[in-house]
């Protein structure tokens, strides 16, 4: 019986988020955006050939990087951008390995990764209507008189959030391969070069692609907790939104720049939720590690789940 219940709270969910239609909205712009973004590369002006001597012009530019360099701030992004630039053209001279300027379907799929602002834009979104909404319209009491638990339809509206993740994610993922596929086709090298901390690796491109996306879900995920959560002890919509785009958008950048002082900031939740910087990229501070970033969020995550649990068993919520 439970179990026909909690399919039913989530047939609900569904049944809400399909009536106001902002799902396809969302699908239809990442559809549309993927696809100018790709008949843009593709149609582009092509790329001159690389010159057998490639190296002097690559030694110019690593020369003026590194003059750069110490006019800019450390534990900046644009520091951290120049860094990783000087090492790869350093290894890249080394080894002999000249510039690749070719597409492939793989290649478009990892260039097209920043329209996953746009799902996290959505999700965060709805993770914080999904429940401030409930509250605002009064909704929810006739929720919680439901032959279930509250925590149960809690759990039913958190399930649905994950469940737009998937859906968003695996779509946008789909659409970009088959474009860059279409446009590209799938002949490209098989290997790209990253830049992880000090060193710089070969990783085969698939996987340090289908990697990214993997861990950019879980990120969205966890911020998508921290709405949901806000969302049960605020309980406005305008403000929680509010809130959680202003964190998603800032939130690692104000980090980024408070642990390049204060050590105390690898705690922050925004210092671990972008778990590719082990990948590719460097640790926000000295001594983190996958592992301790993967606890750190552990226990954000319990948390989250102790305020909402104590959120919904408030006496006011029936009356809210």
């Amino acid at each position: 019986m439970g179990w026909k219940l909690m399919l039913a709270l989530l047939q609900g969910e569904w049944l809400k988020i399909r009536r106001q239609k902002v799902i396809y909205l969302v699908l239809s712009g990442l559809f549309v955006l993927t696809l100018v973004h790709g008949v843009f590369q593709a149609f582009q002006q092509p790329a001159d050939p690389i010159p057998e001597s490639w190296q002097p012009a690559l030694q110019s530019e690593l020369a003026r990087l590194q003059e750069k360099q110490p006019e800019l701030n450390p534990g900046t992004l644009m520091y951290e951008v120049n860094r990783d630039k000087i090492l790869l053209y350093q290894y890249q001279l080394e080894h002999q390995i000249p510039p690749d300027n070719s597409q492939s379907a793989w290649k478009f799929l990892s260039s097209n990764k920043m329209l996953l602002t746009l799902s996290g834009l959505y999700l965060i979104t709805m993770s914080a209507y999904i429940v401030a909404s409930e509250y605002q319209q009064g909704t929810v009491k006739f929720l919680f008189l439901k032959p279930v638990s509250r925590v149960s339809v809690m759990v039913a509206k958190w399930l649905m959030i994950c469940w737009l993740l998937l859906i968003t994610v695996g779509f946008f993922m789909i659409v970009s391969f088959l474009t860059g596929l279409v446009l590209f086709g799938n002949s490209g090298p098989a290997e790209t070069l990253v830049v992880v901390g000090d060193e710089v690796i070969v990783q085969n491109v698939a996987f340090a692609t289908l990697r990214y996306y993997f861990f950019s879900v879980l990120g969205i995920g966890v911020l998508c907790a921290g709405a949901f959560t806000l969302a049960c002890v605020i309980r406005s919509v305008a403000v929680v939104t509010a809130i959680s785009l202003f964190l998603y958008y800032s939130g690692e950048l104000v980090t980024r720049l408070l642990t390049a002082r204060f050590d105390i900031a690898k705690y922050l939740i925004f210092a671990h939720t972008d778990l590719n910087m082990y990948f590719e990229g460097r640790a926000f501070a000295e001594g983190m590690s996958i592992q301790f970033s993967l606890t750190v969020l552990s226990v954000y995550l319990l948390f989250f789940a102790a305020v909402v649990w104590r959120s919904v068993y408030r006496k006011d919520v029936p009356l809210s």
